[in-house]
């Protein structure tokens, strides 16, 4: 049975030790299927009530009004005493902080909620923003009229890998497209290099997936001419200059 708002009334009801009639057989089976929101609402009520109790001082009525009420009904047997005043305002004050209670905690859930999906929606956006950037920045790449092709092959320890660099010497970018790469520890990645004047630079770090692929937009460039390329297998954060085994070189087709 789906948790509704009117579970929350009737948790109320009981917590104050209402009587709920019908609806008793209907709460019951809805938390013997085990809702811990009505339970953590039950028990906060409980508190509220009992704390509420303690707290209020009975007051004794004046002596004369007993004596008149004793006087008035005379020989007959007198009725119990109505509920006196205090305790009228202890069980309507109870009901008002039992609603209180209850309601802090739809709000505290709401709000939760709201967070929760505020924080997804930031995330969705971020991606969003990341995607459209991506796309931009292979747009420039692939559609300048400027734009050349590296082909980069397996070196050393990756002789079956495989690469292609698209390069613009106009966005001073280039986008490196891989398969056939190892997996690597957790503590190492690939790093992208150009050569420029002879020496290499570095153009960012990347991580293949499950398969050996990857797809990496580099870092911008110094400089916009570009003599060779190369990838090496560095330290996590890659390092300024090549320290690791060579797996991917190239030239300019």
């Amino acid at each position: 049975m789906p948790h509704s708002e009117r579970h929350e009334e009737l948790v109320a009801l009981l917590a104050l030790g209402a009587p709920l009639g019908a609806d008793a057989a209907e709460l019951e089976r809805h938390r013997a299927e085990g809702c811990p929101v009505c339970e953590a609402l039950l028990a906060e009520g409980r508190e509220a009530a009992t704390a509420l109790g303690a707290s209020v001082d009975p007051a004794p009525p004046p002596a004369e009004l007993r004596v008149r009420i004793l006087g008035a009904l005379g020989p007959r047997r007198a009725a119990p005493p109505p509920a006196t005043p205090w305790r009228v305002f202890a069980a309507a004050a109870a009901l008002l902080l039992a609603a209180v209670v209850f309601d802090d905690a739809r709000l505290r859930r709401d709000r939760e909620e709201l967070r929760s999906r505020s924080a997804d929606l930031a995330g969705r956006l971020h991606n969003a923003e990341t995607a459209l950037a991506e796309r931009t920045l292979r747009a420039r790449v692939l559609e300048s009229d400027d734009m050349q092709m590296m082909r980069l092959g397996g070196s050393g320890p990756q002789s079956g890998a495989r690469g292609m660099v698209y390069w613009s010497p106009k966005a001073r970018r280039g986008i490196l497209m891989a398969g056939r790469l190892a997996p690597l520890p957790p503590d190492r990645q690939y790093e992208l290099w150009v050569f420029q004047n002879g020496k290499p630079v570095n153009a960012g770090v990347f991580d293949a997936d499950a398969s050996g692929r990857a797809v990496f937009e580099s870092a911008p460039f110094p400089e916009a001419e570009a003599q060779n390329f190369a990838v090496t297998v560095e330290p996590r954060g890659g390092m300024p200059a090549p320290t690791g085994p060579i797996v991917l070189v190239g030239a300019p087709a």
